[in-house]
């Protein structure tokens, strides 16, 4: 009898060994522990889905990843609070398809540590308000992040991203169903990736949040329409990435005009329902193109810097309830 329990006890300590290597750890809403999982295509592809409990909790997976030709100190994530993070928010459950929001934030200070980025903390912020609230039905949150050495979002893959995110989830028992992208200032239109090319990614959805005017912005709302796919495009202020460039970077005033109507979008109609902040007084605050998958809306958050980043919750608000929703992939 001693020999059988001393055996099942060695059995039940292996099978706990073998369940817990190679599965990403979790931080809780109750319990922030940092965790670190690979984020290379050949380590994802090795998670294994087993028996998943329901997330009841919010749960927070940090994982590394870098673009294949990327340099490695603008993806530096050794320490898991400056990895990308996968936010299973409360009402997730494995075994299931969900809607998957990818953020981008914009251009941060040159030698900012990733962990003190404010714009992972806002999104997901917001995504709790709404859930909770009931204007939302539970979706995935993710964050990715990098580090600003002269340019935003350099040789960032986002098709390759997915793909890594994919593996991840399978591991939580988890599915992609429709798959969205938004961003905020630097994440589009001045120089490097992000949003800009974001259609190779097919998504369902994309939100640009007073990102700047550049090339890049133009040529992938083009795309957009192209292949209609919704589009939600929320300025406040002049941002940068326009040229010639206006003599005060925020100007409360610029004629978005000059940009939208590059797009095909014409003034038009408010729809129904707008954000929770009052619209600038401008020719084109509410415009559209022809078939309407591509809007753009001009709101006052006030002047300068501080209404730069008064826009995001503002933006987010409004994207998630209008274009996400209480749908189900």
């Amino acid at each position: 009898m001693i020999m059988r329990k001393a055996w099942l006890l060695f059995a039940l300590f292996a099978v706990q060994v073998g369940c817990t290597r190679g599965v990403p750890q979790h931080e809780s809403s109750s319990s922030r522990a940092d965790a670190s999982i690979s984020g290379t295509v050949r380590d994802a592809a090795v998670f294994a889905s087993a028996a998943v409990a329901p997330v009841s909790e919010e749960k927070v997976l940090h994982f590394e990843w870098k673009p294949a030709q990327a340099k490695a100190s603008e993806y530096a994530m050794s320490d898991p609070r400056d990895q990308h993070r996968v936010w299973l928010l409360r009402g997730v459950q494995p075994q299931q398809s969900y809607p998957v929001v990818v953020a981008f934030h914009g251009q941060p200070r040159r030698g900012q540590l990733p962990r003190n980025y404010a714009f992972p903390v806002t999104v997901a912020e917001v995504a709790r308000e709404l859930l909770e609230s009931g204007a939302v039905a539970p979706f995935v949150l993710v964050t990715p992040v990098f580090r600003f050495e002269g340019q935003n979002w350099p040789k960032f893959d986002s098709r390759e991203f997915v793909r890594v995110l994919s593996s991840m989830l399978a591991q939580d028992g988890i599915s992609i169903g429709k798959l969205y992208f938004v961003g905020h200032s630097g994440a589009a239109g001045c120089g490097g990736s992000g949003l800009n090319g974001i259609e190779s990614a097919e998504p369902s959805g994309v939100g640009f949040f007073d990102t700047c005017l550049g090339t890049g912005f133009v040529n992938t709302v083009r795309q957009l329409a192209r292949m209609r796919v919704p589009t939600l495009i929320v300025h406040s202020v002049e941002t940068a990435g326009f040229q010639p460039r206006e003599p005060t970077e925020y100007e409360s005033q610029f004629d978005f005009g000059r940009v939208y109507s590059k797009l095909g979008l014409r003034p038009g109609l408010c729809p129904e329902h707008l954000p929770s902040v009052p619209l600038r007084r401008l020719a084109y605050q509410c415009a559209s193109n022809e078939s309407a998958t591509t809007r753009a809306l001009v709101i006052d958050t006030g002047e300068g810097e501080k209404a730069h980043e008064a826009a995001v919750p503002v933006a987010l608000r409004y994207f998630l309830t209008e274009y996400v929703g209480r749908s189900r992939p």
